[in-house]
């Protein structure tokens, strides 16, 4: 399947035109992009919105655990029609090849089976709702890094609004689009001040870390100083990847825009072609991690050296010169 064909819209199951949301309904979402799989069912009507969901982490026979957990929230009688499941919700990516592969399967047999719309949501996107989900900001702008493997990482910016009142679901718009950056190397096109000066109507916006990188990888301080002048904090323990819940509420925003697509259409968004190192490849990387290790103990000691000797001399000097200063 191609996944840059243009979604087609299609008819809500309540019987509203394409791109009219109804007044009630029931999404199930999956969510397979990370190192986590997790299930969720979204219960909404005119001023209430209701979620239940299930995780665990992302092993072998993700299929059959992700087919569990579905079970265990959804009765199959409510797979399609009636007061059951109406649309299904998945992370599109970019994430992990495998899991982006599983989700979307899962979620096109159940669409094909039972006849139900598929809603792709970008798992950075989530992510970035997830944060400001998290951390109770009303809207923030939310960059975001997740680990893409082979020395990579995913990155996206978005500026996110909760949603508003009479509203049920959250507003996300994309900045910058998802693409692949280095660890070591911050693009300056991404900080506070080159965004403010472009796009001035997010001035004085809080600013969010999302994603898991912050946390699984060593980035360099570089990123994080692409938004260290933004008032507040980062929010960084608030920065993971998203669940099903997030994708969900994504989910939903994104039927009422009429942006569901038959199961047949739907396909992951890899970002990039490539999904594994060839051997010289690996080899180049393990080199580099390893020459990077290296340098930073190099250094350590190096600080560690320095600081003996200081020792040495301020204690010399406290004696009256009785003592040298350490070699």
């Amino acid at each position: 399947m191609d996944s840059a064909q243009t979604p087609t819209r299609t008819a809500d199951p309540s019987g509203c035109p394409p791109g009219v949301r109804a007044s009630a309904g029931r999404l199930l979402a999956l969510s397979t992009a990370g190192a986590w799989s997790s299930v969720a069912r979204l219960d909404f009507a005119d001023a209430r919105l209701e979620s239940e969901s299930l995780a665990e982490p992302a092993t072998g026979g993700q299929s059959a655990r992700l087919l569990s957990m579905i079970g265990e929230l959804v009765e199959p009688a409510q797979l399609g029609g009636g007061d059951g499941i109406d649309a299904i919700a998945f992370d599109a990516g970019p994430g992990a090849f495998t899991g982006l592969r599983v989700g979307c399967a899962v979620a096109q047999g159940l669409g094909f089976a039972r006849g139900l719309p598929l809603i792709p949501v970008g798992s950075l996107e989530a992510a970035a709702w997830a944060s400001v989900r998290r951390t109770g900001a009303g809207q923030a702008v939310v960059l975001v890094a997740s680990d893409a493997r082979m020395g990579e990482i995913y990155v996206a910016l978005c500026a996110v609004q909760a949603p508003q009142p009479g509203a049920l679901a959250p507003s996300v718009r994309l900045l910058v689009a998802p693409r692949v950056e280095r660890p070591d190397a911050a693009p300056a096109a991404l900080s506070r001040d080159e965004i403010e000066r472009t796009m001035p109507e997010l001035r004085g916006w809080r600013w969010l870390l999302a994603g898991d990188a912050w946390h699984g990888l060593r980035l360099d301080p570089a990123w994080f100083a692409l938004a260290s002048d933004a008032p507040g904090s980062l929010g960084l323990d608030a920065a993971a990847a998203a669940d099903a819940r997030d994708v969900a509420e994504l989910g939903l925003a994104a039927w009422q825009r009429g942006e569901a697509v038959d199961a047949a259409l739907a396909a992951p968004r890899y970002v990039r072609d490539k999904v594994a190192l060839d051997a010289g490849e690996q080899r180049r990387l393990r080199e580099s991690r390893s020459a990077a290790q290296a340098g930073t103990a190099e250094s350590r000691q190096a600080g560690n050296r320095e600081s003996t000797q200081a020792d040495g001399q301020a204690l010399g000097q406290a004696s009256g010169g009785g003592l040298s200063p350490v070699r």
